[in-house]
Formats: structure tokens, sequence, C-alpha cells
């Protein structure tokens, strides 16, 4: 059995028992491979939002830039080895909205 199968029946036999499905469960999370520190890795909601890879979050930490950008472009992740280790090359699609970091406060 490869190692994405398994990953998948891991995935399928938490959600059917009704445990908390883990998106990151037998990889390595993105705040690990890109060596976030802790501020960061506790801020931004891909480590709390653990169902969903961080592509898909609106408002993760890679999303933003200075401009005050609203944590909705993708483009970053397109270029991204966590994306592209993880990602299997499907589009991506945000799933999850409004709990990301808030980029329009913003000192001056």
């Amino acid at each position: 059995m490869t190692t994405k199968m398994i990953e998948r029946t891991e995935f399928s036999k938490a959600a059917a028992l009704g445990e908390e499905v883990n998106f990151w469960t037998g990889k390595n999370p993105c705040w690990e491979m890109c060596q976030c520190p802790k501020v960061i890795k506790d801020e931004c909601p891909a480590s709390r939002y653990t169902s969903y890879p961080c592509w898909e979050i609106e408002g993760t930490y890679c999303k933003l830039d200075r401009t005050g950008t609203n944590g909705k472009d993708t483009s970053i992740c397109e270029i991204c080895r966590v994306y592209k280790r993880w990602g299997e090359n499907q589009p991506i699609q945000l799933k999850l909205f409004g709990r990301g970091i808030d980029s329009t406060i913003r000192t001056q």
C-alpha cells in the first residue's frame, strides 16, 4: 500500500469514527517544514485548524504581506514547497474563511 493510500485510509477511518480529522496526520505540517517561530505558529490559523491544509485557509501567515492583503491570494501557495509536497497538484481553493490573521490591523 502506498503512503498516500495509507494517509487517505487513516483520514477516512477518523472521519467514520467521528474523530477529529487532521489533514497533517502522518505528514510534516507546514509550520515544521517552514520552520515557523512559535509566535508565528501560534498566531497562524494553519496550526489551529488542522483539518484543512494551509493553502485552503484564508489569512494564513504566508498569504499576508505588509500592504494589508486580506489573505485570499493563493499565488504564493503555488510555489510553496509544502503545497508541492502535499497538494497532489489539485487546484487551490480556499475553504475556511474568517479564521485567519486580521491584516487590517497595522502599525503606522
